[in-house]
């Protein structure tokens, strides 16, 4: 009986940690952008063909990243999350 609590207890407890992703994903970002870095929602970055330099991954899971144009063209970039305390 108790390990069946225990497994009904672990699963709501991961469960409930994709239910708070979500909701930060849904809302306002939660940190800013070094100076140069322009703040971008992460799924708009997903449409375009560049490079990248750094990771798009939203570390954070507020739905943004930020982006700095490396090359003129801006074909290439650096991208990291945003994390910085916002201002």
């Amino acid at each position: 009986m108790y390990k069946k609590l225990i497994f009904a207890l672990l699963l709501v407890v991961l469960l409930s940690q994709f239910a708070v992703l979500t909701v930060f994903a849904a809302g306002e970002p939660v940190g800013s952008c070094a100076s140069g870095f322009t703040r971008m929602m992460a799924m708009e970055h997903d449409e375009h063909h560049h490079q990248h330099v750094g990771t798009a991954t939203d570390l954070n899971a507020d739905g943004y990243i930020c982006m700095m144009p490396v090359t003129p063209d801006g074909k290439v970039h650096v991208l990291v999350d945003n994390n910085l305390p916002l201002h």
